[in-house]
């Protein structure tokens, strides 16, 4: 989802949009929260995902540059609370956007709307495929395809437990898996860290 140019050059010549800077691993908004703000990331990740009673948690959509959080647009609209958690990845580099001027541009700002349904639309678009890829594919299959993913980095840096989260399933298996793929020689495993061979998963 590419932000317009003319939509950015818009948002910052507004006074009451301000931009923001935010370190890694803070949680930026938890469930039961009143959303004060929509934020657009300029720069870096955000991962929304929803925790379950057993411990697991299930990453609902990540938000990435020139994006912002459809859940958080949906609860300043509605005036609900904050269903689910949303945690920085990396640093971010954003802008902030107060509730009333989202509800505003909704209604007077054509490059505005164009935004906001066209990110809907995605992110519609990507729960569907969350549900199918969940309800239809085995884990080992989503694991190599998350794998194959993440593979243009020459090592990812990432604990079991988030692989986990980003595919609803638990550590315990996740790990299980990846000795497993390690034998048959399609990674390698290091502390924190996994390297795909790449001849291997093509």
């Amino acid at each position: 989802m590419l932000l317009d140019p003319s939509l950015l050059s818009f948002l910052q010549q507004q006074h009451s949009v301000k931009s923001i800077i935010v370190p890694v691993d803070v949680i930026v908004c938890k469930s039961g929260d009143v959303c004060e703000n929509l934020v657009i990331v300029l720069e870096g990740q955000v991962k929304v995902y929803r925790p379950s009673v057993n411990g697991k948690s299930l990453t609902l959509y990540t938000v990435n540059k020139n994006e912002s959080c459809i859940l958080t647009a949906s609860c300043i609209l509605n005036q609900t609370l904050f269903p689910a958690f949303a945690v920085t990845t990396t640093e971010v580099t954003a802008l902030s956007i107060p509730p009333d001027k989202v509800i505003d541009w909704l209604e007077h700002e054509p490059r505005w709307q164009k935004y906001m349904f066209g990110l809907l639309s995605q992110r519609m678009i990507n729960l569907i495929e969350l549900v199918d890829t969940i309800a239809f594919e085995p884990l080992d299959v989503r694991l190599k395809a998350w794998l194959k993913d993440q593979s243009y980095k020459n090592i990812i840096q990432i604990t079991h437990q988030q692989i986990a989260e980003d595919l609803a399933s638990s550590r315990e298996v996740i790990s299980r898996l990846l000795k497993k793929f390690e034998k048959e020689g399609l990674i390698e495993l290091g502390r924190g860290t996994i390297k795909v061979i790449q001849s291997r998963t093509d």
